[in-house]
């Protein structure tokens, strides 16, 4: 007996015996209002998170949806190639082609090339230099205010009819068709300063009157047009198709007006000290 006493009280035995239970301590009402502010700041920052999560989302899906910019439209819908001197003579030979007389028949071809003159005996020789004369009709310029431009740069197209010297075989000269002609020599500076380069002036012989009283040209230098070159072509000259003889509209032929009357010159030519040719450019007050 004493033996089971003994072992009953080994340290085995004893091991296995429970520990009394420990009772919860009850937390204080401090601890419970910090556990439930502490719970309250996680959710609302739970809900930041979620609420910028969404806004990037909904973020990404717009920019996919609308894709990359726009390209801005373009200057015209053609436009030439090649070399510069290539340039120039597909310009002149794809703009020309627009312009009808009211038969039907073209109203010039274009040649393009270096600004030129004819001397007595039949020679070709380049010109130097343009002599350009002010308007002295409103007082604003002295005769003498003539401004040189080197021709270097300097592109020339000449307009030739089917008559003599280059007239206009067909109908009579009017103010309508020369409206007609000068819009053609806007249309040929316009896209020679965009397309041609270094091109800093346009030289545009016009067709003489057929009893060869009146050579005018239209001249032109790119500071003339530059708000013109920085927007699409549409905008400046805005016929869907090329208009015929009295037939642009009076918004377009504003704008012609504007840039073209002030710029159209007779012309004749003189010689510099060392011999070579200058044209003079002398303003046209009334058409």
């Amino acid at each position: 007996m004493a033996d089971d006493v003994i072992r009953a009280s080994t340290p085995e035995t004893q091991a296995t015996v429970a520990a009394p239970a420990v009772p919860a301590r009850t937390p204080s009402r401090a601890e419970r209002a910090r556990r439930t502010v502490y719970r309250g700041r996680f959710a609302l920052l739970y809900l930041l998170l979620a609420a910028v999560a969404g806004a990037a989302v909904g973020a990404t899906i717009v920019l996919i949806d609308r894709g990359s910019p726009a390209p801005a439209p373009a200057w015209s819908s053609w436009k030439p190639t090649g070399s510069a001197e290539r340039r120039e003579a597909q310009i002149a030979d794809h703009i020309s082609s627009k312009y009808r007389l009211p038969s039907g028949n073209q109203l010039a071809t274009v040649i393009a090339g270096p600004p030129t003159a004819t001397t007595s005996d039949g020679t070709t020789v380049l010109l130097r230099a343009f002599a350009v004369r002010p308007d002295t009709s409103k007082g604003q310029a002295e005769a003498s205010d003539i401004a040189v431009v080197n021709t270097s740069g300097s592109v020339a197209y000449a307009l030739c009819g089917l008559g003599t010297a280059c007239s206009i075989a067909e109908g009579k000269p009017s103010a309508a068709r020369l409206a007609l002609l000068r819009r053609e020599a806007l249309e040929l500076a316009l896209y020679t300063f965009k397309y041609a380069g270094s091109v800093n002036s346009v030289l545009v012989l016009l067709p003489p009157r057929p009893d060869l009283k009146a050579a005018t040209a239209v001249f032109l230098e790119r500071s003339d047009i530059h708000h013109e070159l920085s927007q699409p072509l549409a905008q400046t000259l805005t016929a869907p198709l090329t208009p015929g003889v009295g037939e642009i509209s009076g918004n377009e032929l504003a704008t012609i007006d504007r840039i073209t009357r002030p710029r159209l010159y007779t012309y004749s030519y003189t010689q510099s000290p060392d011999g070579s040719p200058i044209m003079v450019l002398s303003p046209v007050l009334s058409e």
